[in-house]
């Protein structure tokens, strides 16, 4: 049995972590700058009318561009690396069908309902945040201008925040997705093992979290099979990958665990 890749699980684990950074950085500033524009659309709708804004019109379909491209590269990134190896071993692999398969997952990623679901709500919570500030703000006796003053003084760095959160996040489920579906493409007899991050931001049960990832690392299971994920209770959840889209939000954001593929070649 051998890790595709050659390297060892901390090794192939921080390889995974460097590659999504790279891609943190750049649709960080794209959710961002997306975030930031609605929310001074609303301030403006605000100003004007005295009551609680609606999202603009194009401020879903913008965010679905952005996971668009966001999955595309995620997928093609950890793909890629599932095919060069596969190469490396003497599978026959034709490079252009592999560009188009990429392109398939992506869309089927993104298409898919949990991730609908996710824009939504990102969408939704781009409004409420404005909502809730605006009614804090009537409560202390402010007025409409105060108070639109007071929201558009913070825009900045909410918006940067939450663009690192999101990136981060679903970075982290879009390049799994594409490293699975590479896998399973290969023909390979393969194996997965959770690799999770061994330091104190780690999940752990222990810590009061509500599912425990440190527990888990090494778990290995057969690509068709989903790891099994501890839950505070007592039970577990399934998880075909670390950042799954079908998971929880308390078990997938800001999750730096990762997945290495162990190959049955018969040693």
């Amino acid at each position: 049995m051998r890790r595709l890749t050659g390297l060892s699980p901390a090794r192939e684990r921080r390889m995974q972590m460097r590659l999504l950074k790279l891609m943190d950085r750049r649709f960080s500033v794209r959710f961002a700058s997306e975030i930031g524009r609605a929310t001074r659309a609303m301030i403006a709708e605000y100003e004007a009318t005295g009551s609680a804004p609606a999202l603009p019109l194009d401020h879903q379909q913008t965010l679905a561009q952005i996971f668009e491209g966001l999955a595309s590269t995620a997928v093609a990134t950890f793909g890629a690396r599932i095919v060069d190896q596969g190469k490396a071993r003497g599978l026959v692999l034709e490079t252009k069908g592999f560009a188009e398969f990429f392109q398939r997952i992506a869309l089927e990623y993104i298409q898919g309902e949990a991730i609908r679901r996710r824009i939504t709500l990102i969408a939704e919570t781009t409004r409420s945040q404005i909502v809730r500030q605006i009614t804090r703000g009537q409560e202390d006796g402010l007025g409409i201008n105060e108070i639109a003053k007071g929201i558009a003084d913070n825009t900045g760095s909410i918006s940067r925040g939450r663009g690192r959160l999101i990136a981060r996040t679903e970075t982290h489920g879009a390049a799994n997705a594409g490293a699975d579906a590479a896998a399973r493409s290969t023909g390979l007899t393969m194996r997965k093992e959770w690799l999770s991050a061994v330091d104190m931001r780690t999940r752990r049960i222990s810590d009061g979290d509500e599912f425990g990832h440190l527990s888990m690392n090494g778990q290995t299971v057969d690509m068709d099979q989903p790891f099994a994920m501890p839950k505070r209770d007592g039970t577990t959840i399934q998880a075909m990958f670390p950042g799954h889209p079908d998971l929880p939000a308390s078990a997938v954001i800001n999750c730096r665990c990762a997945v290495a593929h162990i190959v049955d070649d018969g040693f």
